[in-house]
């Protein structure tokens, strides 16, 4: 490069800098991140030299006053793969690095890890990374698509960025700790162990529940086809009550404490109400504009039943709710829009608003006021936990459920409490509004995990005004007392129209469409069993190079009959979520465990097996379910000519 005294140039770099290179792959992966570092400065805590064998080490002044180096002086790169030789990496997918150092870690974590893991890195310095891409090329690590940084321990991001891995991450995390940037960092790599525990929990049990019930969900929708049909969409609601103050009414045990207050809040603030607390309300002389339901199971039920012969609040219900909770409400009903119900009913494209998909009909409570244009938003009875040793507000139908095995010796205290105790196995501590200790569980506690992702990612005001339970971070705490003071003192507009009538007119329609999902199931199930004895020959020949082509031609037309059937195959997956995670995670640790040659065909060709032959009996199941629930429609259509 040649020499000049003009200081414009002070700040060019050399072409085949390695700042260039890292610089342009952050910018293509993480533009963020990229453009912070551009504006970076030189850190004052560290300096760079050479190390024996010629690779660069640093020094950087600690809190303390004292110095540690990142590495060391003689060989830092060989330091680094010792201590990654060290790591059971095999069958691993996923890793988290606490502390990036010059990057000679994750360099041996990639190769010994296998070309699918994804390597999380957490380093918050930014004035050290930016040093650290300037003095060396990592920009191929960088470029690949999966390492990805985090420079702040924010939960909405972590959780934004990771849910779409979820999968993957399902398999298990290995934590690499990079020591001095941990003596460098402490507090920074605590909040970090927690977002990743929390996340991992999260995670796991978000999975674990859309696998267990995910034929369930699909045998609910095709259910409530019918009703999917005939009734409303929340479309009509949106921003009716713009700026307007909303209270979601749960049903934890704190719900006893201002439940009395809610009368106040009549006519002045929109009142969501989950299905819990709706006979509670009435029996009180309160009558919430909105009730929401979610919950697959018949026990629900109990919920709906009794209830006046004419109601004014609107239950807003996704289509994987029970069925019978349908033929038992008496007011107005709006049912969500559903991307499984419009693929079933594939010729009969619907308009119906979706909202987003919620765990609890809590969740769905909070995201219904977001769609009616609400702020703030206003908690009560969501305690997710166990406050003062108790499940649920007294009142509930619970109570009833339990009231014939009460007496002296067996209060409802006492019931509430064995309810707890069950859980044993799962409870976790987490910090109450206060501060102070509390129980709550595995489920309650990823209930948790979702509502601080909304809540620190929303522009509107949330308000904890359940006067116990949970800390919730994202929300302002209060009592009720003191909310309905400051937010809930002018009258609301006028009630927003109820929806149009019941309409059964599709039914016919929807009959026709079940009944061509049932004929193309058949086919996919006809094309699997077909397909089976190829592969299992296959397996058994695994050796034979000729025969394996003619069998992979053979099974190639199934494939492309299988093809021209993707709409179907795509539902009847719902059938199989298991079989398609376990699929999954055997590619994923076939990958890290980087079989190679014919015993990696074998373990393919078994793993098709084992996933054709769940494919053939979901494809039965399937069917079955829409020639039965098309007899259904038909009965249907005949009630309501």
């Amino acid at each position: 490069m040649t020499t000049t005294l003009d200081a414009s140039y002070r700040f060019v770099l050399a072409e085949d800098a390695p700042f260039v290179r890292n610089l342009a792959a952050l910018w293509a992966t993480q533009p963020q991140l990229a453009a912070l570092l551009e504006q970076e400065q030189v850190p004052t805590h560290a300096s760079f030299e050479k190390a024996r064998d010629g690779n660069w080490t640093c020094a950087v002044k600690l809190p303390d006053g004292h110095t540690a180096q990142l590495h060391s002086r003689y060989e830092p790169a060989a330091e680094a793969a010792k201590q990654i030789a060290a790591l059971a990496t095999d069958g691993c997918v996923a890793f988290y690095l606490l502390g990036l150092g010059l990057g000679y870690t994750l360099e041996a974590l990639r190769q010994q890890a296998s070309d699918e893991a994804l390597i999380f890195i957490f380093e918050p310095d930014l004035a050290l990374l930016r040093a650290v891409l300037e003095k060396r090329d990592l920009s191929e690590s960088i470029a690949c698509g999966r390492v990805w940084f985090f420079h702040q321990a924010d939960k909405t991001e972590l959780f934004n960025r990771l849910m779409p891995q979820a999968a993957m991450l399902s398999m298990g995390f290995i934590a690499v700790e990079h020591a001095p940037s941990l003596r460098l960092h402490g507090e920074f790599f605590s909040q970090a162990r927690r977002l990743i525990d929390e996340f991992v929990s999260y995670a796991r049990t978000s999975l674990n529940t859309l696998v267990l019930n995910g034929q369930r969900t699909a045998e609910n929708i095709t259910l409530n086809l019918g009703w999917y049909r005939a009734a409303g969409s929340v479309e009509r609601l949106r921003d009716r009550y713009r700026g307007r103050p909303a209270i979601v009414v749960s049903a934890g045990p704190s719900l006893r404490k201002n439940r009395h207050l809610l009368k106040q809040a009549d006519g002045k603030a929109v009142l969501v109400a989950v299905q819990t607390t709706l006979k509670p309300l009435l029996e009180m002389g309160i009558e919430p504009q909105f009730v929401t339901a979610l919950d697959y199971h018949d026990i629900c039920t109990r919920f709906y039943e009794n209830l006046p012969s004419r109601l004014h609040t609107e239950l807003v219900a996704e289509p994987k709710a029970s069925n019978k909770i349908f033929g038992l409400w008496p007011g107005p009903l709006s049912i969500l829009g559903n991307q499984y119900a419009d693929q079933l009913l594939a010729e009969l494209p619907a308009d119906k608003a979706r909202l987003r998909s919620g765990a609890t009909v809590a969740h769905l409570a909070y995201y219904l006021a977001e769609h009616l244009g609400c702020d703030p938003i206003i908690f009560v009875g969501q305690d997710l936990g166990f406050s003062d040793g108790l499940c649920y507000a007294p009142g509930t139908s619970y109570e009833r459920v339990w009231g014939p095995e009460l007496s002296r010796f067996c209060t409802l205290e006492m019931k509430q409490w064995e309810q707890v105790a069950r859980d044993r196995a799962i409870l976790r501590r987490v910090p109450d509004q206060q501060g102070r200790p509390m129980y709550t569980e595995e489920r309650l506690y990823t209930y948790l995990q979702q509502f601080e992702r909304d809540f620190l990612s929303t522009e509107r005001t949330i308000v904890d005004a359940t006067e116990g339970g949970a800390a919730k971070r994202g929300s302002r705490v209060m009592t009720l007392a003191a909310a309905l003071e400051e937010y809930c003192q002018e009258d609301l507009p006028v009630a927003v129209k109820e929806p149009a009538a019941l309409n059964w007119s599709a039914l016919g329609d929807c009959q026709k469409s079940l009944l061509a999902r049932a004929g193309e199931a058949r086919q996919i199930e006809q094309v699997a069993l077909e397909t089976l004895p190829l592969l299992e020959e296959l397996a058994a020949n695994i050796e034979d190079q000729g025969r394996v082509n003619r069998l992979l031609g053979r099974i190639d037309a199934l494939r492309a009959q299988m093809n021209q059937l993707n709409g179907c195959y795509e539902l009847i997956l719902q059938l199989t979520q298991q079989s398609e995670l376990q699929r999954f995670q055997r590619d994923r640790k076939l990958e890290a465990e980087k079989v190679r040659g014919v015993h990696r065909q074998r373990r393919q060709v078994q793993r098709d097996i084992e996933n054709v032959r769940a494919m053939a009996e979901a494809a039965a199941v399937f069917e079955r379910l829409m020639r039965r629930v098309a007899g259904e429609l038909a009965l249907q259509s005949e009630q309501h000519a």
